[in-house]
């Protein structure tokens, strides 16, 4: 696992997991924006809805925990979505995840902005670091 990114100096953390299958292939499998709980091994479950245009997701943690996310952005191998609300002690929080092509196979890239709670007792970095690690060692696992 690397903490280097594709993505400029502004996002607050960046992680980045290198896999030997065809960035086609892994963005089938995670590009969904319902797609989360099918892969990442925190989330239990992703309902969708739509509101007033726009994409939404609910997701449920396999600690119960919830969140509730926006799609604001997609591309060919990449979304963009902003968290409304959640557990993590931050806001404005923003994150894209990615596949890029690279030869042999891909990068997956997950990076995020947000601003800590002034309040928080838990470090925002950690859980959010922790979170995204726990999704790209478990696509090391399924693409090696």
């Amino acid at each position: 696992m690397n903490t280097e990114s594709h993505q400029p100096d502004h996002d607050r953390l960046r992680r980045m997991v290198s896999l030997n299958a065809p960035p086609e292939r892994v963005w089938a499998e995670i590009g969904g924006f319902a797609s989360i709980a099918d892969w990442h091994p925190m989330i239990d479950s992703v309902e969708l809805t739509e509101i007033e245009g726009d994409p939404y997701r609910h997701l449920r943690m396999a600690d119960g925990e919830l969140f509730f996310e926006r799609l604001i952005e997609t591309g060919p191998h990449h979304y963009s979505y902003e968290v409304v609300d959640g557990p993590f002690p931050v806001s404005d929080y923003r994150a894209t995840l990615s596949v890029v092509a690279e030869t042999g196979g891909c990068h997956v890239f997950w990076s995020a902005r947000f601003i800590p709670a002034e309040s928080a007792t838990h470090l925002p970095d950690e859980m959010v670091a922790k979170f995204y690690e726990i999704g790209l060692e478990e696509l090391a696992r399924r693409y090696g």
